[in-house]
C-alpha cells in the first residue's frame, strides 16, 4: 500500500498542474498506472469492509444480543462509520460510502503523521540539545513505561517539539481554496470561481510572524502564536477534521520512541525537500538508530 500511496501523491501533484489532463478511462501508461494504485488500496480497504459485513451476517437472529454487542463496540473507526445514520433518512452507508470515507481516513491520517514525524526525527537529530530536554522530560513522566492518552497533559515539552517541527515541516504545507464571491486581496482582483493557495510553510517561516523563523526552538510555543501565523491544519470552517486526533497520535508516537531511541542523520546524507500534494523527504532520510 506504501508504494501505491506513494505514486498517487507524485501522480496528483502532476496532474493539477497540466493545462489539459486526459481523465484516467484514457488508456495511457500514466493512467494505467494510477488506476492499478488506486486498485491496490481499494482491494484492501474494500476486503476489510466486506468481512466486517460477513461477521455480521453470520450473527445468529436470535441469542447474538452479546455478540452482536460486542461487534458494535469494538471502537474502531469502521464500526463507527458502519453505525452511523442518516440524520433525514435513518438511512446506513452503502460499501461505496464506507470506502470513500475509509479511503479518506487512511491516506489523510497515515501520510500527514508519517510525515511529522519523519521531519520531527530529522530535527531532533539536528538538535541534540532539545532532544536531552525531551528525554528528561519522558523521563520524569513515564519512567520508561509506555504513554497513555492520560500522560499527554503532562507532556508540555513533548507537544512543543511537534509543533515546532510542523512548523517548520507543515505536511499540508499548501492548501486550497475555491473563491464564492468576487473579492480583493492586498489590491489584487480575486474573481469568483478562482483557486487560492495559501502556504503554511511560507507563513511558518515568515520573519514578520517569528523570530529566528529558520530555527527549531519548541519553546516559542509557550506562548500562543500571532493569530493566523500558525496553522499546520489549515483554519476556519474548513479545518482539517482530524486534527485533535492527527496531534494525540503524533505526541504518542513521538514520546513512544523518543524514549527509547535516537535517530542520527547519516553523514553526507541529502536532505531534499519533495512538495508533492504533502511535503515529503525527496528520497527519504537515511538515518541510525541507535
Amino acid at each position: 500500500m506504501g508504494s501505491a500511496v506513494s505514486y498517487l501523491l507524485h501522480i496528483a501533484n502532476i496532474r493539477t498542474s497540466r493545462v489539459i489532463d486526459l481523465p484516467p478511462i484514457f488508456p495511457t501508461k500514466q493512467n494505467r498506472l494510477f488506476r492499478k494504485a488506486i486498485g491496490t488500496l481499494d482491494e484492501v480497504v474494500m476486503r476489510i469492509i466486506h468481512e466486517r459485513r460477513r461477521e455480521e451476517q453470520a450473527l445468529p437472529a436470535t441469542g447474538g444480543a452479546r455478540t452482536r454487542a460486542a461487534l458494535e463496540t469494538r471502537g474502531d473507526l469502521l464500526s463507527m462509520l458502519m453505525e452511523a445514520k442518516d440524520a433525514e433518512t435513518g438511512q446506513s452507508m452503502d460499501d461505496q460510502q464506507l470506502r470513500d470515507e475509509a479511503m479518506t481516513i487512511f491516506l489523510a491520517g497515515h501520510e500527514t503523521t508519517a510525515m511529522a514525524m519523519t521531519f520531527t526525527m530529522l530535527c531532533l537529530a539536528r538538535s541534540p540539545p532539545v532532544l536531552r530536554e525531551l528525554r528528561e522530560e519522558l523521563a520524569q513522566t513515564l519512567n520508561g513505561r509506555s504513554p497513555t492518552l492520560e500522560d499527554l497533559p503532562k507532556l508540555r515539552f513533548n507537544k512543543m517539539v511537534v509543533q515546532e517541527a510542523m512548523r517548520l515541516y507543515p505536511p499540508a504545507w499548501v492548501i486550497t481554496r475555491s473563491v464564492n464571491e468576487a473579492d480583493q486581496i492586498g489590491g489584487y482582483d480575486i474573481p469568483a470561481g478562482s483557486l487560492v493557495f495559501i502556504s503554511p510553510y511560507v507563513t511558518h517561516r515568515h520573519p514578520r510572524y517569528w523570530d529566528d523563523p529558520e530555527g527549531f526552538d519548541p519553546r516559542r510555543f509557550e506562548r500562543e502564536p500571532a493569530k493566523g501565523a500558525y496553522y499546520p491544519f489549515g483554519a476556519g470552517p474548513r479545518q482539517c477534521i482530524g486534527s485533535a486526533f492527527a496531534m494525540m497520535e503524533a505526541e504518542l508516537v513521538l514520546a513512544t520512541l523518543a524514549q527509547r531511541v535516537r535517530l542520527e542523520l547519516a553523514p553526507g546524507a541529502p536532505v531534499e525537500l519533495d512538495p508533492s500534494i504533502t511535503l515529503r523527504p525527496k528520497n527519504g532520510l537515511l538515518m541510525t538508530v541507535r
